[in-house]
Protein backbone atom coordinates (compact mmCIF):
# COMPACT_ATOMS: atom_id res chain seq x y z
CA UNK A 1 0.00 0.00 0.00
CA UNK A 2 2.79 3.17 -0.78
CA UNK A 3 4.76 5.24 -3.46
CA UNK A 4 3.24 4.63 -7.25
CA UNK A 5 5.76 5.43 -9.63
CA UNK A 6 7.04 1.46 -9.09
CA UNK A 7 3.61 0.06 -9.62
CA UNK A 8 4.35 0.13 -13.44
CA UNK A 9 7.59 -1.89 -13.12
CA UNK A 10 5.84 -4.51 -10.36
CA UNK A 11 2.73 -4.93 -11.94
CA UNK A 12 2.97 -7.28 -15.09
CA UNK A 13 4.77 -9.76 -12.78
CA UNK A 14 2.18 -9.49 -10.07
CA UNK A 15 -0.82 -9.62 -12.99
CA UNK A 16 1.48 -12.93 -13.84
CA UNK A 17 0.26 -14.79 -10.55
CA UNK A 18 -3.32 -13.03 -10.27
CA UNK A 19 -1.81 -11.28 -7.46
CA UNK A 20 -2.28 -7.14 -6.93
CA UNK A 21 -0.45 -5.44 -3.81
CA UNK A 22 -1.88 -1.75 -3.54
CA UNK A 23 1.22 0.75 -2.44
CA UNK A 24 0.39 3.02 0.46
CA UNK A 25 0.58 6.19 -1.89
CA UNK A 26 -1.99 4.37 -4.49
CA UNK A 27 -5.21 5.89 -2.82
CA UNK A 28 -5.40 9.41 -0.98
CA UNK A 29 -8.12 9.09 1.59
CA UNK A 30 -11.20 11.88 1.28
CA UNK A 31 -12.56 10.85 4.65
CA UNK A 32 -15.59 13.17 4.06
CA UNK A 33 -16.47 11.22 1.09
CA UNK A 34 -20.01 9.79 0.61
CA UNK A 35 -20.80 6.45 -0.72
CA UNK A 36 -22.91 7.70 -3.58
CA UNK A 37 -19.92 9.81 -5.43
CA UNK A 38 -18.08 8.56 -8.47
CA UNK A 39 -14.65 6.41 -7.84
CA UNK A 40 -11.62 9.58 -8.34
CA UNK A 41 -8.39 8.81 -9.46
CA UNK A 42 -5.61 7.77 -6.80
CA UNK A 43 -4.43 10.93 -6.91
CA UNK A 44 -7.49 12.97 -7.52
CA UNK A 45 -8.42 15.41 -4.88
CA UNK A 46 -10.83 17.80 -6.42
CA UNK A 47 -14.64 18.10 -4.94
CA UNK A 48 -16.57 15.50 -4.88
CA UNK A 49 -19.21 15.18 -7.81
CA UNK A 50 -23.04 16.55 -7.14
CA UNK A 51 -25.67 14.97 -6.16
CA UNK A 52 -28.20 14.01 -9.51
CA UNK A 53 -30.81 16.05 -9.83
CA UNK A 54 -34.22 15.08 -8.45
CA UNK A 55 -36.52 14.19 -10.97
CA UNK A 56 -38.65 16.58 -13.02
CA UNK A 57 -42.28 16.69 -11.83
CA UNK A 58 -44.95 16.12 -14.67
CA UNK A 59 -46.47 18.66 -16.40
CA UNK A 60 -49.89 17.05 -16.78
CA UNK A 61 -52.18 17.41 -13.76
CA UNK A 62 -54.05 14.05 -12.81
CA UNK A 63 -58.49 14.12 -14.01
CA UNK A 64 -60.78 13.81 -10.52
CA UNK A 65 -61.67 10.54 -12.24
CA UNK A 66 -58.09 8.68 -12.66
CA UNK A 67 -57.06 10.22 -9.28
CA UNK A 68 -59.55 8.47 -7.54
CA UNK A 69 -58.52 5.15 -8.81
CA UNK A 70 -55.26 5.78 -7.04
CA UNK A 71 -55.49 3.75 -3.53
CA UNK A 72 -53.00 5.22 -0.90
CA UNK A 73 -50.43 2.76 -0.10
CA UNK A 74 -50.23 0.98 3.45
CA UNK A 75 -47.67 2.86 5.71
CA UNK A 76 -44.32 0.99 6.30
CA UNK A 77 -43.76 -0.15 9.78
CA UNK A 78 -40.34 0.54 11.42
CA UNK A 79 -40.54 -2.92 12.36
CA UNK A 80 -40.62 -4.17 8.74
CA UNK A 81 -37.89 -2.10 7.85
CA UNK A 82 -35.74 -3.16 10.84
CA UNK A 83 -36.69 -6.91 9.65
CA UNK A 84 -35.45 -6.40 5.70
CA UNK A 85 -32.29 -4.56 7.30
CA UNK A 86 -31.31 -7.95 8.99
CA UNK A 87 -32.06 -10.42 6.09
CA UNK A 88 -29.42 -11.41 4.38
CA UNK A 89 -28.14 -9.36 1.29
CA UNK A 90 -27.71 -12.73 -0.84
CA UNK A 91 -28.58 -16.47 -0.16
CA UNK A 92 -25.85 -18.03 2.28
CA UNK A 93 -23.92 -19.95 1.31
CA UNK A 94 -22.82 -17.69 -1.09
CA UNK A 95 -22.43 -18.90 -4.23
CA UNK A 96 -19.28 -17.49 -6.59
CA UNK A 97 -19.09 -14.49 -8.12
CA UNK A 98 -17.21 -14.05 -11.38
CA UNK A 99 -16.05 -10.54 -11.79
CA UNK A 100 -16.77 -8.79 -14.87
CA UNK A 101 -15.58 -7.28 -16.96
CA UNK A 102 -12.69 -9.13 -17.23
CA UNK A 103 -9.47 -9.63 -18.52
CA UNK A 104 -8.47 -6.08 -18.10
CA UNK A 105 -6.76 -4.02 -20.97
CA UNK A 106 -3.54 -4.70 -21.24
CA UNK A 107 -0.72 -2.92 -19.33
CA UNK A 108 1.87 -0.55 -21.53
CA UNK A 109 5.54 -1.28 -20.54
CA UNK A 110 6.82 0.85 -18.22
CA UNK A 111 10.58 1.93 -17.26
CA UNK A 112 12.74 -1.19 -16.28
CA UNK A 113 12.74 -2.15 -12.88
CA UNK A 114 16.13 -0.09 -11.39
CA UNK A 115 17.14 -1.68 -7.38
CA UNK A 116 17.25 0.40 -4.68
CA UNK A 117 19.89 0.22 -2.21
CA UNK A 118 19.49 0.46 1.34
CA UNK A 119 20.05 3.02 4.14
CA UNK A 120 21.63 0.40 6.06
CA UNK A 121 23.60 -2.66 5.51
CA UNK A 122 22.42 -6.27 6.07
CA UNK A 123 26.16 -6.41 7.34
CA UNK A 124 25.74 -3.47 9.97
CA UNK A 125 22.39 -4.84 11.27
CA UNK A 126 22.01 -5.36 14.79
CA UNK A 127 20.28 -9.02 16.06
CA UNK A 128 16.85 -9.75 16.34
CA UNK A 129 15.97 -9.13 19.94
CA UNK A 130 14.11 -12.49 21.78
CA UNK A 131 10.82 -12.46 22.42
CA UNK A 132 8.38 -15.16 24.09
CA UNK A 133 7.51 -17.84 22.00
CA UNK A 134 4.02 -18.46 23.95
CA UNK A 135 2.50 -14.97 24.83
CA UNK A 136 -1.20 -14.27 25.60
CA UNK A 137 -2.22 -11.93 23.31
CA UNK A 138 -5.95 -11.03 23.18
CA UNK A 139 -7.09 -11.06 19.37
CA UNK A 140 -10.38 -9.36 19.99
CA UNK A 141 -9.74 -6.36 17.96
CA UNK A 142 -9.08 -8.05 14.51
CA UNK A 143 -11.78 -10.33 14.99
CA UNK A 144 -15.30 -9.48 12.89
CA UNK A 145 -15.44 -6.99 10.15
CA UNK A 146 -13.17 -3.53 9.40
CA UNK A 147 -12.39 -1.14 7.05
CA UNK A 148 -9.16 0.51 5.86
CA UNK A 149 -8.44 4.22 6.04
CA UNK A 150 -5.54 5.40 4.04
CA UNK A 151 -4.85 8.56 5.53
CA UNK A 152 -2.09 11.15 5.53
CA UNK A 153 -0.45 14.51 7.61
CA UNK A 154 -3.01 16.50 5.71
CA UNK A 155 -5.81 14.59 5.78
CA UNK A 156 -8.97 15.65 7.21
CA UNK A 157 -11.30 13.12 8.68
CA UNK A 158 -14.76 13.69 9.09
CA UNK A 159 -14.45 11.56 12.88
CA UNK A 160 -18.40 11.66 12.86
CA UNK A 161 -19.00 10.75 9.86
CA UNK A 162 -16.80 7.45 9.49
CA UNK A 163 -17.73 6.88 12.83
CA UNK A 164 -21.24 6.69 12.42
CA UNK A 165 -20.84 4.73 8.91
CA UNK A 166 -18.92 1.96 10.34
CA UNK A 167 -21.14 2.04 13.03
CA UNK A 168 -24.22 1.45 10.74
CA UNK A 169 -22.30 -1.55 8.84
CA UNK A 170 -21.01 -3.30 11.72
CA UNK A 171 -17.32 -2.44 11.98
CA UNK A 172 -15.29 -3.86 14.30
CA UNK A 173 -12.25 -1.86 13.81
CA UNK A 174 -11.15 0.73 11.73
CA UNK A 175 -7.51 0.01 10.34
CA UNK A 176 -5.64 4.10 9.90
CA UNK A 177 -2.47 5.13 8.85
CA UNK A 178 -0.30 6.62 11.03
CA UNK A 179 2.92 6.50 9.10
CA UNK A 180 6.02 5.51 6.83
CA UNK A 181 9.30 5.51 5.97
CA UNK A 182 9.10 7.89 3.53
CA UNK A 183 6.56 10.60 5.63
CA UNK A 184 7.28 9.91 9.17
CA UNK A 185 4.84 9.58 11.67
CA UNK A 186 2.16 11.71 11.68
CA UNK A 187 -0.78 9.90 13.84
CA UNK A 188 -1.13 12.62 16.69
CA UNK A 189 -3.97 14.92 15.44
CA UNK A 190 -5.82 12.39 14.25
CA UNK A 191 -5.96 9.89 17.34
CA UNK A 192 -6.45 12.24 19.39
CA UNK A 193 -10.07 12.65 17.82
CA UNK A 194 -10.83 9.50 16.52
CA UNK A 195 -9.95 7.35 19.78
CA UNK A 196 -12.38 8.41 22.29
CA UNK A 197 -15.12 8.39 19.30
CA UNK A 198 -13.99 4.69 18.33
CA UNK A 199 -14.26 3.57 21.73
CA UNK A 200 -17.56 5.18 22.86
CA UNK A 201 -19.14 3.26 19.83
CA UNK A 202 -17.38 0.18 20.42
CA UNK A 203 -14.79 0.44 17.36
CA UNK A 204 -11.42 -0.55 17.93
CA UNK A 205 -8.48 1.21 15.85
CA UNK A 206 -5.67 -0.84 14.53
CA UNK A 207 -2.69 1.33 13.31
CA UNK A 208 -0.82 0.81 9.79
CA UNK A 209 2.55 1.85 9.01
CA UNK A 210 4.66 1.28 5.57
CA UNK A 211 8.29 0.75 6.35
CA UNK A 212 10.51 0.29 3.82
CA UNK A 213 13.16 -1.63 6.67
CA UNK A 214 15.92 0.16 4.46
CA UNK A 215 16.90 1.00 7.99
CA UNK A 216 15.02 -1.34 10.28
CA UNK A 217 15.82 0.67 13.43
CA UNK A 218 14.66 3.82 12.67
CA UNK A 219 11.34 2.25 11.65
CA UNK A 220 11.05 1.05 15.01
CA UNK A 221 11.54 4.36 16.30
CA UNK A 222 8.53 5.48 14.11
CA UNK A 223 6.52 2.90 15.56
CA UNK A 224 7.17 3.12 19.08
CA UNK A 225 4.83 6.35 18.94
CA UNK A 226 1.92 3.72 18.04
CA UNK A 227 2.93 1.05 20.07
CA UNK A 228 3.18 2.90 23.70
CA UNK A 229 1.43 6.35 23.08
CA UNK A 230 -1.75 7.34 24.56
CA UNK A 231 -4.00 10.04 23.00
CA UNK A 232 -7.20 11.59 24.88
CA UNK A 233 -6.12 8.83 27.55
CA UNK A 234 -6.42 5.95 25.02
CA UNK A 235 -4.37 3.19 23.55
CA UNK A 236 -4.35 2.02 20.01
CA UNK A 237 -5.99 -1.63 19.75
CA UNK A 238 -3.52 -3.02 17.51
CA UNK A 239 -0.78 -2.17 14.87
CA UNK A 240 -0.20 -3.57 11.77
CA UNK A 241 2.69 -3.25 9.35
CA UNK A 242 2.49 -3.35 5.53
CA UNK A 243 5.33 -5.35 5.00
CA UNK A 244 5.58 -5.74 0.89
CA UNK A 245 8.46 -6.57 -1.33
CA UNK A 246 11.23 -4.53 -3.54
CA UNK A 247 8.92 -4.07 -5.97
CA UNK A 248 7.05 -1.11 -3.57
CA UNK A 249 10.76 -0.20 -2.53
CA UNK A 250 10.20 -2.41 0.88
CA UNK A 251 13.74 -4.82 1.72
CA UNK A 252 11.72 -7.95 2.79
CA UNK A 253 14.90 -10.10 3.55
CA UNK A 254 14.41 -12.35 6.30
CA UNK A 255 17.01 -10.53 8.41
CA UNK A 256 15.74 -7.19 7.65
CA UNK A 257 12.28 -8.45 9.15
CA UNK A 258 13.52 -10.23 11.93
CA UNK A 259 15.55 -7.55 13.27
CA UNK A 260 12.11 -4.93 12.99
CA UNK A 261 9.62 -6.93 13.73
CA UNK A 262 11.19 -8.39 16.96
CA UNK A 263 11.76 -5.12 18.41
CA UNK A 264 7.82 -4.07 17.38
CA UNK A 265 6.89 -7.45 19.13
CA UNK A 266 8.47 -6.21 22.23
CA UNK A 267 7.23 -2.67 22.42
CA UNK A 268 3.72 -4.08 21.59
CA UNK A 269 3.20 -6.04 24.79
CA UNK A 270 -0.09 -7.37 24.85
CA UNK A 271 -1.29 -5.12 21.79
CA UNK A 272 -1.89 -7.76 18.79
CA UNK A 273 1.07 -6.99 15.71
CA UNK A 274 -0.13 -7.38 12.77
CA UNK A 275 1.77 -8.73 9.33
CA UNK A 276 -0.02 -6.80 5.99
CA UNK A 277 1.26 -9.09 3.48
CA UNK A 278 1.15 -10.12 -0.02
CA UNK A 279 -1.34 -12.93 -1.04
CA UNK A 280 0.77 -16.22 -0.53
CA UNK A 281 0.60 -17.55 -4.12
CA UNK A 282 3.19 -20.27 -4.55
CA UNK A 283 5.80 -17.59 -5.96
CA UNK A 284 5.27 -15.80 -3.36
CA UNK A 285 5.45 -19.23 -1.12
CA UNK A 286 8.92 -19.33 -1.90
CA UNK A 287 10.32 -15.43 -2.43
CA UNK A 288 8.85 -13.69 0.46
CA UNK A 289 9.54 -14.23 4.00
CA UNK A 290 6.27 -15.18 5.58
CA UNK A 291 8.10 -17.74 8.18
CA UNK A 292 10.38 -15.24 9.03
CA UNK A 293 7.69 -13.00 9.96
CA UNK A 294 5.50 -15.43 11.40
CA UNK A 295 7.58 -15.90 15.49
CA UNK A 296 6.91 -12.15 15.47
CA UNK A 297 3.40 -11.39 14.52
CA UNK A 298 -0.03 -12.60 16.14
CA UNK A 299 -1.82 -12.30 12.86
CA UNK A 300 -1.36 -11.93 9.20
CA UNK A 301 -3.72 -9.90 7.27
CA UNK A 302 -2.96 -10.87 3.33
CA UNK A 303 -4.42 -8.52 0.92
CA UNK A 304 -7.02 -10.45 -1.34
CA UNK A 305 -7.58 -7.89 -4.34
CA UNK A 306 -9.10 -10.60 -6.37
CA UNK A 307 -8.96 -8.32 -9.81
CA UNK A 308 -10.44 -10.89 -12.55
CA UNK A 309 -10.15 -13.95 -9.95
CA UNK A 310 -13.60 -15.05 -8.13
CA UNK A 311 -13.14 -13.44 -4.54
CA UNK A 312 -13.89 -16.66 -2.60
CA UNK A 313 -11.79 -18.44 -4.33
CA UNK A 314 -8.56 -16.27 -3.78
CA UNK A 315 -10.03 -15.54 -0.07
CA UNK A 316 -9.66 -19.51 -0.19
CA UNK A 317 -6.29 -19.81 -1.87
CA UNK A 318 -4.48 -16.58 0.96
CA UNK A 319 -6.08 -18.07 3.95
CA UNK A 320 -5.26 -21.93 3.71
CA UNK A 321 -1.25 -21.66 3.91
CA UNK A 322 -1.15 -18.90 6.34
CA UNK A 323 -3.30 -20.59 8.79
CA UNK A 324 -0.62 -23.14 9.54
CA UNK A 325 1.22 -20.39 10.82
CA UNK A 326 -0.76 -17.72 12.37
CA UNK A 327 -4.31 -16.90 12.67
CA UNK A 328 -5.59 -14.98 9.76
CA UNK A 329 -7.37 -11.80 8.78
CA UNK A 330 -8.22 -11.29 5.03
CA UNK A 331 -8.21 -7.88 3.75
CA UNK A 332 -11.00 -7.77 0.90
CA UNK A 333 -10.90 -5.38 -2.06
CA UNK A 334 -13.36 -2.83 -1.99
CA UNK A 335 -11.48 -0.27 -4.74
CA UNK A 336 -11.46 0.37 -8.56
CA UNK A 337 -8.23 -1.64 -9.87
CA UNK A 338 -8.51 0.38 -13.21
CA UNK A 339 -5.83 2.48 -12.78
CA UNK A 340 -2.81 0.63 -11.47
CA UNK A 341 -3.53 -1.95 -15.06
CA UNK A 342 -6.66 -4.56 -12.65
CA UNK A 343 -9.80 -5.26 -13.37
CA UNK A 344 -11.65 -2.60 -14.06
CA UNK A 345 -14.39 -0.88 -12.34
CA UNK A 346 -15.85 -1.79 -8.32
CA UNK A 347 -16.39 -5.34 -6.78
CA UNK A 348 -19.83 -5.64 -6.53
CA UNK A 349 -22.05 -6.13 -3.30
CA UNK A 350 -22.39 -10.27 -4.78
CA UNK A 351 -18.28 -10.18 -5.11
CA UNK A 352 -18.23 -8.27 -1.32
CA UNK A 353 -20.83 -11.07 -0.10
CA UNK A 354 -18.45 -13.94 -1.38
CA UNK A 355 -15.18 -12.60 -0.43
CA UNK A 356 -16.59 -12.23 3.67
CA UNK A 357 -18.72 -15.34 3.20
CA UNK A 358 -16.07 -17.79 2.33
CA UNK A 359 -13.56 -16.02 4.88
CA UNK A 360 -15.50 -16.47 7.93
CA UNK A 361 -16.66 -19.97 7.24
CA UNK A 362 -12.88 -21.05 6.22
CA UNK A 363 -12.10 -19.84 9.38
CA UNK A 364 -10.41 -16.21 8.97
CA UNK A 365 -10.62 -14.66 12.54
CA UNK A 366 -12.09 -11.19 10.26
CA UNK A 367 -11.88 -9.60 7.10
CA UNK A 368 -11.56 -5.94 6.33
CA UNK A 369 -12.14 -4.20 3.34
CA UNK A 370 -9.56 -1.94 1.36
CA UNK A 371 -10.68 1.43 0.99
CA UNK A 372 -12.44 3.49 3.04
CA UNK A 373 -12.20 6.46 0.22
CA UNK A 374 -13.70 4.74 -2.96
CA UNK A 375 -16.03 2.32 -1.12
CA UNK A 376 -19.51 3.06 -2.29
CA UNK A 377 -23.34 2.53 -1.23
CA UNK A 378 -22.74 -1.11 -2.89
CA UNK A 379 -20.03 -2.48 -0.90
CA UNK A 380 -21.01 -0.30 2.63
CA UNK A 381 -24.66 -2.68 1.41
CA UNK A 382 -22.81 -5.92 1.14
CA UNK A 383 -20.57 -4.96 4.66
CA UNK A 384 -23.37 -3.96 6.38
CA UNK A 385 -25.85 -6.80 6.21
CA UNK A 386 -22.81 -9.94 6.05
CA UNK A 387 -23.63 -11.15 8.92
CA UNK A 388 -20.31 -11.55 10.95
CA UNK A 389 -19.99 -11.06 14.80
CA UNK A 390 -17.17 -9.90 16.44
CA UNK A 391 -15.38 -10.80 19.69
CA UNK A 392 -15.34 -7.87 22.69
Amino acid sequence: MDPSPRRAAWLPRVLATGVVAVTATGIVLAATTTPNEAPRPAAETGAPQPPSAAPATSAVTPSRSAAAKVRPRPARSPRAAVLRARRPLFPLPARPAYPHPCPPPPVPPGPPFKRPKPAVRAADLPRPVRVAAHRHVDLGAVTGKGMWLTTWADTKVDVPTVIARARAAGVHQLWVRTGGTYQGWYGDRLLTRLLPAAHAAGIKVIAWDFPTLSDPLRDVRRARHDLTGRWAGQRLDGFSADLETIYEGTFETPRRVQVYLSRVRVLAGAMPVIATVLRPTPEQLVTYPYRAEAPYVDVFAPMVYWSCNEPGATALSALKPLVRMRPVHLIGQSYNMGPEGGRHGMPTAREIWRFLDVARRAGAVGASLYDYSESRAPQWRALARYPWPAAH
